[in-house]
């Protein structure tokens, strides 16, 4: 296959998002996790909740400072201003005191997204996790903070 350059600019882009979403999840930065999404985005974490508007992607970044997120090489297809990208995630839990960090789940994100006035961003962002989403977030440690969210 052939890219053009305008092309190969916003694979570019979208992989410079992935990496912003990744660090910006990574320290609990709710309010510049959302500017990753669309003003009306929607982000399902499959077998929790769909989060709706930047307000509540916010409060489910800020929910935890204890995952590493690490995704790998993308697919990613670009039809105008929307593309399409299936992306393979790791979470690894990170000790709070800086003394370990363990692999914790294997997923995919796959994600619809828009091209905006800011960039490309997340209008459309699912998690599918290879294990249960309840475990994972036990294993994180963070099952307290996401059940309040998911109760409103």
């Amino acid at each position: 296959m052939t890219y053009d350059v305008q092309t190969l600019s916003d694979i570019a882009e979208i992989r410079q998002l992935n990496a912003r979403y990744n660090r910006l999840a990574d320290v609990g930065d709710g309010e510049g996790y959302a500017a990753n999404f669309t003003e009306d985005a929607e982000f399902d974490i499959v077998g929790n909740r769909v989060y709706r508007g930047r307000t509540e992607i916010a409060s489910a970044a800020s929910a935890t400072q204890v995952t590493v997120h690490v995704t790998t090489e993308p697919e990613i297809a670009v039809e105008g201003d929307m593309a399409q990208q299936r992306v393979r995630m790791l979470s690894v839990v990170r000790a709070p005191d800086g003394s370990r960090n363990e692999f914790v789940a294997s997923g995919w994100y796959v994600d619809v997204l828009k091209r905006t006035s800011e960039g490309w961003r997340y209008h459309r962002r699912r998690v599918e996790l290879d294990l249960k989403v309840q475990e994972v977030f036990r294993k994180m440690g963070i099952s307290a903070a996401f059940e309040a969210l998911a109760q409103g």
